[in-house]
């Protein structure tokens, strides 16, 4: 006899999504970048052929995610597309709905990070350098402020990232660049831990400038490791 359990069936898009990948799908068509301006919303719902209010929820969709803005009296444009935006509020969501460890983070910023500053080591310019330098006095001048502290740090691994020339190693920083925060947050605020850090970015900073691509990989390996040291030091993650 036939099973008779229920079958499952696909879901299917909603009228707005649909319309959200049809303007996403215009928007990369058309080579439409940041600043530029979209048809009127009335010549919109005509392209795609939908009513003006399931336009409205498409674009409203849209300028959540940062992809697009209105201007009063001017008309929506789109936004410059910054994936660490998006991420940053996804962040939270990432962390618990793809049960992600801090184990996991770890491991990977070993692998990708090491290629990272190796990559840099070999083509950051003179600017990448004067950036970092920068990104590493602030953590120095905020050692105090924890908060702070980390935002500099972790532009630090961005800029480092932006230095390697290929810009898809710079969206997937700014990609975990939360993820990696929401984690540190978990873990007691101990000044000692950002005091050992200064060196350790220091150590990558002057492999970076001597454009000496082993020894920044290495560092950046040894700093990788130290950051699990002091997690696992850290004994059980607390709640934020």
């Amino acid at each position: 006899m036939a099973d008779t359990a229920a079958l499952e069936i696909a879901k299917r898009e909603t009228l707005v999504d649909t319309i959200v990948r049809a303007l996403i799908r215009f928007i990369a068509d058309n080579g439409l970048r940041g600043g530029d301006r979209l048809p009127t919303e009335r010549e919109l719902a005509e392209m795609v052929g939908v009513s003006r209010l399931a336009l409205r929820e498409a674009l409203s969709m849209l300028k959540g995610l940062g992809v697009l803005e209105p201007r009063h009296g001017k008309g929506i444009f789109v936004r410059p597309l910054d994936i660490s935006i998006i991420f940053s509020m996804l962040s939270p969501l990432l962390r618990t709905h793809v049960d992600i460890h801090v184990q996991d983070l770890l491991q990977m910023r070993s692998h990708l990070e090491s290629s990272i500053a190796e990559l840099a080591a070999v083509h950051r310019a003179d600017e990448d350098v004067r950036i970092l330098e920068g990104h590493l006095d602030g953590m120095r001048r905020s050692i105090g402020d924890r908060s702070t502290f980390m935002e500099h740090d972790m532009a630090f691994h961005e800029e480092l990232a932006r230095s390697t020339g290929n810009p898809i190693f710079h969206i997937f920083m700014a990609a975990i660049a939360d993820l990696v925060l929401e984690f540190q947050l978990m873990f007691p605020d101990k000044r000692e831990y950002r005091e050992q850090g200064i060196p350790s970015h220091q150590a990558i900073l002057d492999a970076v400038i001597a454009q000496d691509s082993a020894a920044a990989r290495a560092a950046m390996i040894a700093h990788i490791g130290r950051a699990a040291a002091w997690m696992d030091e850290g004994s059980q993650p607390q709640t934020p």
